[in-house]
């Protein structure tokens, strides 16, 4: 079985949005036709999140799994001749067998463009076409509230039953002009339904002037689903880039990943990295390779078994990456 990682990009105005939906057209139905066409067997895609209706990607990214095997190039060709013309894969490439399209994400970008010269009917599925004057330095300090560690429950349409804990972070928001097209960058680890369009509505507004730049840290306070409900058109927004972080190895008790910021002793160094227990993200230890050797230390001696269970998979990662190397361990953690 290979596992094979896709970025796709599409226009989302002829469909229901991303994920699968019963008697309805939606992106990821038409990549699974295309490709279980191919496999000869009903073949499921898992995507780095959902995009909703109207929403288009440039660098959407999925990975499936099939016992099919054919050069990446010849996969790209195959796929991209059964799709609609609004969809397209832009890349493809054999993936790891711990590679994973929602729970590997290190970052994600989407843009929101607002048209602010003219209607021009040629980017209306695209670009949202503003029929408002903005003041963009209104827009910029309403902006400054978003960004950091904030609970979202104000600007998402997630319900607390489905998700209690609605607390994200905004990493940058930035803004540039191409030509008359101004375009909102929003940067994050993950974002809730609806959350980067219910931001940009308000950011709309207070460039309208109908809210002063302030309110936004306001009606992030209320934590109210009724305190936002200013959604910007669907349009507008692109989910533009996914990056991702490498999972080494992996158990039902843990993992041996690339550290990622806000990791105790992170450090961007190269063949570094972190092993920590699966769900809490608790550090055992580390991994360092060597030129001869894959160096492991564990800060309690107790966790060796657990640990220990990765390393058929970790040997088939190095192999994978040709990094093949003897595995020691070092009893004193640093």
């Amino acid at each position: 079985m290979k596992r094979y990682k896709c970025t796709v990009a599409y226009v989302g105005a002829n469909y229901e949005g991303w994920q699968s939906q019963k008697n309805k057209r939606t992106v990821q139905e038409k990549i699974e036709e295309a490709i279980s066409v191919i496999t000869q067997e009903k073949t499921s895609i898992v995507a780095s999140g959902r995009t909703d209706a109207g929403v288009s990607a440039r660098g959407q990214v999925f990975h499936f799994d099939t016992k099919r095997e054919m050069p990446v190039r010849k996969w790209m060709y195959a796929i991209n001749g059964k799709l609609p013309k609004d969809i397209h894969i832009t890349e493809m490439e054999e993936a790891f067998e711990t590679f994973h399209a929602r729970y590997c994400v290190k970052m994600k970008q989407y843009d929101y463009r607002i048209n602010l010269g003219p209607y021009d009917v040629f980017t209306k599925d695209t670009v949202y076409q503003c029929p408002y004057t903005l003041d963009v330095e209104k827009m910029k300090a309403a902006s400054k509230y978003f960004i950091g560690e904030h609970d979202f429950t104000s600007f998402n349409a997630t319900s607390l039953y489905e998700k209690q804990d609605q607390v994200r972070t905004v990493k940058d928001i930035s803004f540039s002009m191409e030509g008359n097209i101004l375009k909102i960058t929003f940067l994050g680890k993950g974002f809730l339904r609806y959350m980067v369009r219910m931001m940009a509505g308000q950011l709309i507004e207070a460039g309208r002037g109908r809210i002063p730049p302030e309110e936004i840290r306001n009606i992030l306070e209320k934590r109210s689903k009724t305190a936002s409900l200013k959604n910007a058109p669907p349009q507008g927004l692109t989910l533009q880039k996914v990056s991702y972080f490498e999972i080494m190895a992996l158990s039902d008790k843990c993992m041996i990943r690339e550290y990622l910021e806000g990791d105790e002793g992170y450090t961007d160094l190269l063949d570094q990295y972190v092993i920590t227990t699966r769900n809490t993200q608790k550090i055992l230890g580390e991994m360092i390779l060597k030129d001869a050797y894959a160096k492991i230390q564990v800060k309690d001696p107790s966790d060796r078994e657990i640990v220990e269970e990765l390393i058929p998979q970790l040997q088939r990662w190095m192999a994978y990456r040709n990094k093949q190397r003897e595995i020691v361990w070092e009893e004193s953690w640093k």
